[in-house]
């Protein structure tokens, strides 16, 4: 996931950014470096530096300009089409630009200097192909990265899909053995809380993710009875947005299974959804009873949130764990951002 522009679909996209203009940057101001300390027969060196820097940089802003104006013209056409125009723009703005400052020159010269004109206009066809050459080397690499996190998510979302559906069909097992009514109502609960689990997108809403985790809740309460106390603490509307899905299903499930499979005496569950205008902060608390119970830690399900919050958001999403004597407590901080 990518917060830049997708520059997976073209060159352009790739080139028309703050990496895209830094580069082109770079490159004239090395091509003015090479070109002022080339033997010439005019002004110093410094002086040389100056006027070519100038002439390299308003050629480079104009050519951005354009190319950042026509983006969504040239973006849709195929890769030859847009290395045509990404060319033809710096051509004719170093054509424009080398005509400017010969018809200046004109008053002294009593003519153009069209050897002038031509060397700008070859000079700048080598470092455009040059520059698009590494733009789209660039552009490979991000392709590539974009398609192993994709991997990397599927493979995430593959493991903890069956985890999820494993410990579902278990609850359903030992009902057949208590109330077979109870079993035949959490079958369809399941099958209908399975229609979210295997949602095919990456994200989906807010309020899908809290019912999937409510219908989980649901189904979990045939098996603990008055055993499982949950608290649902949620704003009167849940804003409209979009959150990786099966990220709070999860939480909710090891709070089931460690702050009340186990205990004797069961145990509370809290959940609560705090939105404001930079974040979503979703927290997940459960009870600690003092019995041991079976199971011996809850890294699985919160590494795999982890790793698909890195690959989704980088550093701007993170998962918050505090425990005490009494209570375990998981915050998923997301930002307020609309995902598509």
């Amino acid at each position: 996931m990518f917060k830049s522009p997708d520059l997976a679909n073209g060159l352009l996209p790739a080139i028309v950014t703050e990496r895209g203009v830094l580069a082109m940057l770079v490159a004239s101001q090395i091509l003015a470096l090479l070109l002022a300390f080339s033997p010439m027969s005019y002004e110093s060196i410094w002086v040389r530096l100056g006027i070519i820097s100038l002439f390299v940089h308003c050629v480079s802003a104009i050519g951005f300009t354009i190319l950042s104006l026509l983006r969504q013209y040239i973006s849709t056409r195929s890769g030859l089409v847009e290395y045509f125009f990404i060319v033809t723009a710096f051509q004719i703005v170093t054509l424009v630009m080398s005509l400017g400052v010969s018809l200046f020159e004109v008053a002294n010269t009593h003519f153009l200097d069209w050897p002038f004109i031509a060397k700008n206009n070859a000079i700048c066809l080598f470092v455009t192909l040059l520059f698009l050459h590494f733009m789209a080397i660039f552009r490979d690499k991000v392709t590539t990265i974009a398609t192993l996190s994709r991997l990397e998510l599927d493979a995430l979302h593959a493991r903890i899909r069956p985890h999820f559906l494993y410990n579902s069909l278990n609850t359903i097992a030992e009902l057949t053995q208590q109330d077979s009514d109870a079993a035949e109502q959490a079958v369809l609960t399941l099958a209908n809380l399975s229609r979210y689990a295997l949602h095919p997108n990456k994200f989906v809403s807010l309020t899908e993710e809290v019912l999937l985790s409510q219908k989980y809740i649901e189904l979990e309460t045939w098996r603990f009875a008055s055993k499982m106390q949950v608290n649902w603490l949620l704003p009167v509307g849940l804003p409209d947005i979009q959150v990786p899905v099966l990220t709070i299903q999860p939480l909710v499930e090891n709070a089931v299974n460690y702050g009340v499979e186990g205990h004797i005496t069961g145990g509370i569950i809290t959940i609560e959804v705090h939105v404001n205008t930079e974040q979503v902060t979703i927290t997940v608390t459960n009870s600690v009873g003092k019995s041991a119970s079976k199971h011996k830690g809850q890294g699985i399900a919160q590494r795999n949130i982890r790793e698909r919050l890195a690959l989704l958001y980088g550093e701007s999403a993170r998962l918050d764990v505090q425990q005490t004597n009494e209570q375990y407590r998981v915050a998923l901080i997301l930002p307020y951002e609309v995902k598509k």
